[in-house]
């Protein structure tokens, strides 16, 4: 299994291998870079199964850089490792296509839990992290959040969070494809978003979603 970490601390790096060499023995073939330019090579040579970094400290220009990366690697775990707890960073993080990240400060029994969550293709939300999103959406006012969309709407919504395809929604609602791709569009028109990425970040600020299933 290759592992790439992106960070520039030597101790923070140091304690991560650490972790990991202690529950992945043998096992492991990890990769450290110190600035994007490094980053960038090893994501084309290395070929990474999970990437591991705390994007804040990192030499990115802005969050653009890592939802470039997301969008260029989308078989690549991210798990995103940090100190910024703020709100507006985990909410970036979201709308960057990550629902991968922990705080620095956590144990190592729950850094283990997000590492193997994010090769598996499951959203994992650190404790920390999730007392912020859940503090976050307590302050947003779920009526003006949810603006004119209808029950049907809301619905699907909550459908689409939990990773349902167009198909499968219009098998769940009993509905054709179109009358749920005609829904979609008029969900994202209406709140103003591109993307599920926006749409997820959307349903956790208004409180459409259970925010419980976003960690182990």
């Amino acid at each position: 299994m290759n592992v790439l970490i992106a960070d520039n601390q030597p101790l923070t790096r140091t304690g991560i291998i650490a972790v990991l060499t202690s529950f992945y023995t043998n096992s492991l073939n990890i990769k450290e870079v110190f600035t994007n330019h490094e980053l960038q090579e090893a994501l084309k040579t290395f070929q990474p199964s999970i990437l591991i970094i705390d994007y804040d400290l990192f030499d990115f220009n802005d969050i653009a850089d890592l939802r470039n990366i997301r969008k260029a690697h989308p078989l690549v775990g991210i798990l995103v490792v940090s100190d910024n707890k703020s709100a507006n960073a985990v909410l970036k993080i979201i709308d960057c296509g990550i629902t991968n990240y922990i705080a620095k400060t956590c144990e190592s029994t729950e850094f283990m839990d997000a590492f193997n969550a994010t090769l598996q293709s499951k959203k994992y939300f650190g404790s920390e992290i999730m007392d912020v999103i859940l503090e976050h959406k307590t302050s947003v006012k779920n009526n003006a959040e949810q603006g004119n969309l209808t029950a049907s709407e809301i619905v699907i919504v909550k459908l689409i969070t939990q990773g349902l395809t167009t198909k499968e929604i219009a098998s769940n609602k009993n509905l054709s494809f179109h009358t749920i791709i005609t829904h979609r569009k008029n969900i994202f028109r209406k709140l103003g978003i591109n993307n599920s990425s926006e749409l997820l970040m959307y349903a956790m600020r208004a409180g459409l979603i259970d925010t419980t299933e976003y960690y182990i």
